[in-house]
């Protein structure tokens, strides 16, 4: 091994002992949840719960406190932020001052209205920032197992499946569903809708992918 091989190892080590030693006040922490929370799971299930099976070195916000750095997933199933310690799993409580920040991602409870018009509170990942933000749902369905119909098809095990949803969010409102394309990006927004239609015609943006409406936000922002 080279030298500059063993100290990379040897830096990464640190960071992830160091990691698991770091310990959140209790107030901050789901007692029920010691563990992990996907005991119950059947065995031969196939996919994960998890955006990434794997706990990786994040960090947790607590208000404007300085963060504290550990080992994190978030679990997409039961929508939670989980922890690797020395006592095991733990499950962060779910309030709108706890942050999390995993892979590069900023997850955050924010208010969101449903299709019936009712308010509620879910982890979504932050992708930009700004007065108007695109944010990602992260979501697995559970597929149930379902038997083969016949003697030509075979069971279907039980699986986790992607169903992720992409939500508008302006200042003083809860996040709106939306789908990436030009109309419902556009109804997201109460005000400017002229200044925003002919910027999207001007720029000739399709408003299909994450990077052109975060253009579309970042030209929103600036009014």
């Amino acid at each position: 091994m080279t030298k500059r091989y063993l100290t990379i190892v040897f830096i990464l080590f640190f960071a992830i002992t160091y990691a698991q030693n770091i310990q959140l006040p209790t107030e901050y922490i789901s007692n029920s949840t010691l563990g992990g929370v996907n005991n119950n799971l059947p065995a031969n299930v196939q996919g994960s719960p998890y955006v990434n099976e794997e706990f990786v070195i994040g960090k947790v916000f607590i208000n404007e406190d300085k963060p504290y750095t550990g080992l994190l997933r978030y679990n997409a199933y039961n929508d939670g932020i989980e922890m690797k310690t020395e006592k095991g799993i733990i499950t962060l409580l779910k309030r709108d001052y706890l942050k999390a920040q995993i892979d590069g991602k900023l997850y955050q409870i924010e208010n969101y209205k449903t299709e019936n018009g009712t308010i509620r509170k879910t982890y979504f990942a932050e992708l930009n920032k700004g007065k108007a933000r695109l944010l990602l749902k992260q979501k697995k369905k559970f597929v149930e197992a379902k038997p083969a119909r016949s003697s030509y098809s075979k069971d279907q095990p039980p699986k986790f499946e992607d169903d992720n949803t992409y939500y508008i969010i302006t200042e003083g409102n809860a996040a709106i569903a939306t789908k990436l394309k030009s109309n419902d990006v556009l109804a997201a927004f109460a005000v400017h809708q002229k200044e925003l239609q002919d910027f999207v015609k001007q720029n000739k943006l399709k408003l299909k992918t994450e990077a052109e409406v975060i253009q579309l936000l970042a030209y929103y922002n600036s009014l």
